[in-house]
């Protein structure tokens, strides 16, 4: 019996491969939280820069952007529970490596491995949970369960890496990935059933080499020129050399057979409009997480734990609405509730932006969180329905793959945009704070020396004698605090641009109707 007949028999609504399905996707998302609490204690333990950990944040998202969508092929030429077998072998491997990291390098390296993971077990896991549900009353059950699994992973992670590493140290914090992955792992193998496509499935290799190449120099530019500054000839190189490739994987997939991201969706207005919306939203939203964690670890030194709570918060939101938000999306245009949750999460980001200095107590977060988390689900909840609903029935799931890389892109750039913006802005204050000559020259000379090799972060944290450490401290702390502030009010101004562009470009309409994305799917929160 295949498969596909298996999974239509009543019975069935509870299949084995489902709920092996939804065990599998919970270590992938811990995999992409797990940073969330860690920044504070990764720069005390190697110095690292603010540069640095956002090339550790990008460590871990690069591989879902670059490389989610051809595993998602492989599984369904190959298996699907294989490619969970794998990618759970991948997280376990990730997760060991981080466990014993003894560099920032090795724990690059963990942290790249982990990112494989996720990018192999998120399109399987859904797949494999759709396969054995292919009617609509079995197949909600399903995704449902999916996306629970992902939020309750997205909460699960940092709050038990905060826990962890305040207990037993930076290594510690990768634990609870690794058994959870490992009993994932026993459950895959024994429970769940193999399935593939039973359409053709081919991969796009020009394509998805040169979209590699082109998010990679964009992800280099941005990050190295927040750090070397944006007229840099590297940065400069990396930037043309991304624009080269991506202009070139457009002809390419304009012209592909199997394109790994049909081009020609973006004529619809409706879908261009979806597709800039999933991107820049994304971007904004994950730029607004990294942001909050930095302000609450390696600036305000807060408490592992205490970072880890507002993650926890957000995406409790998601489990709170999910009763109520996809009878929502069939009552009320995605258009209307696009626009709404893209104001609701500016709100909270401009919030989060005016609150005192160095605030770190959960009280007088709460709230912009609460908005964040509202603003998020109602923004990421009509955004895949508006996208499907923008093309006819048998383009849907080229719509939802291409929308999945631009969230994916998004998702990517958020935190190495903030970085920049916020980066660049603490070190345009301090340098221009220490070079005032209101400090004396000797403490000048060694805080000049500690900025120019690791940035304000490294000066606001830097092992210096008491004297010098307690003049130029407190500059390059402040300086940190209003550069976050005003990467906060840029992501809050790519949201209202992306409400703005949903206005101009999308057409009202009474109500939408057909396949709508459950709360919580393909969320994942940065540190």
């Amino acid at each position: 019996m295949s498969s596909r007949e298996t999974a239509s028999t009543p019975h069935l609504v509870h299949h084995p491969t489902i709920w092996a399905s939804a065990a599998a996707v919970l270590p992938a998302q811990m995999c992409l939280t797990v940073l969330a609490p860690l920044n504070d204690t990764i720069q005390a333990t190697y110095g690292a820069s603010a540069t640095q950990l956002t090339w550790l944040t990008a460590a871990v998202f690069a591989p879902t952007a670059l490389l989610e969508l051809n595993f998602g092929v492989i599984g369904d030429i190959f298996g699907r529970k294989k490619m969970m077998q794998i990618g759970l072998l991948m997280v376990v491997l990730g997760a060991a490596v981080g466990c014993f990291a003894a560099s920032l390098v090795v724990l690059a390296i963990a942290l790249v491995v982990l990112g494989l993971g996720a990018a192999m077990l998120l399109p399987a896991t859904l797949a494999s949970a759709a396969e054995y549900s292919p009617d609509a009353r079995t197949r909600a059950h399903a995704l449902s369960r999916w996306a629970v699994a992902i939020s309750v992973g997205a909460a699960l992670s940092p709050l038990l890496s905060g826990l962890m590493v305040q207990q037993f140290g930076l290594g510690s914090a990768f634990l609870p990935v690794l058994v959870v992955a490992i009993a994932a792992l026993f459950l895959v193998s024994f429970v769940a059933r193999e399935s593939k496509s039973e359409h053709k499935r081919e991969l796009d290799w020009p394509g998805q080499t040169l979209v590699i190449v082109g998010l990679l120099g964009v992800i280099f530019a941005i990050i190295h020129g927040s750090e070397a500054g944006f007229g840099n000839a590297l940065v400069l190189l990396a930037f043309a050399v991304a624009a080269v490739a991506l202009a070139f994987f457009v002809v390419v997939e304009l012209r592909s057979a199997n394109p790994m991201f049909q081009v020609r969706l973006l004529k619809i207005p409706a879908f261009a409009a979806s597709a800039a919306v999933g991107l820049l939203g994304m971007l904004s939203f994950l730029g607004t997480a990294y942001a909050m964690a930095i302000k609450l670890g390696p600036i305000a030194h807060a408490s592992p734990l205490m970072v880890a709570l507002p993650f926890v918060l957000i995406q409790l939101v998601p489990l709170v609405l999910a009763r109520w938000l996809p009878a929502l999306v069939h009552r009320v245009s995605s258009r209307v509730l696009l626009v709404v949750g893209l104001i609701i999460l500016a709100i909270g980001q401009v919030w989060l932006a005016m609150l005192a200095d160095g605030t770190v107590d959960l009280l007088p977060l709460a709230l912009p969180i609460l908005l964040l988390g509202i603003g998020f689900i109602v923004m990421f909840t009509s955004l895949t329905a508006a996208a499907v609903n923008s093309v006819a029935h048998e383009h849907i799931g080229m719509a939802a793959g291409a929308t999945s890389l631009v969230r994916e892109t998004g998702q990517t750039l958020g935190s190495a945009v903030v970085a920049a913006v916020a980066i660049g802005s603490a070190s345009a204050a301090t340098s221009a704070q220490l070079g005032s000559g209101e400090l004396p020259p000797e403490v000048t000379q060694v805080a000049n020396e500690v900025l120019a090799q690791g940035g304000p972060l490294a000066l606001a944290n830097a092992p210096l004698p008491d004297p010098i450490r307690e003049l130029v401290a407190p500059i390059a702390t402040a300086a940190l605090e209003r550069g976050f502030d005003v990467g906060l009010l840029t992501m809050a101004g790519l949201s209202v641009l992306s409400a703005l562009i949903v206005l101009v470009v999308m057409r009202p309409t009474k109500r939408d109707s057909g396949p709508v994305p459950t709360p919580g799917a393909d969320v994942g929160l940065v540190g």
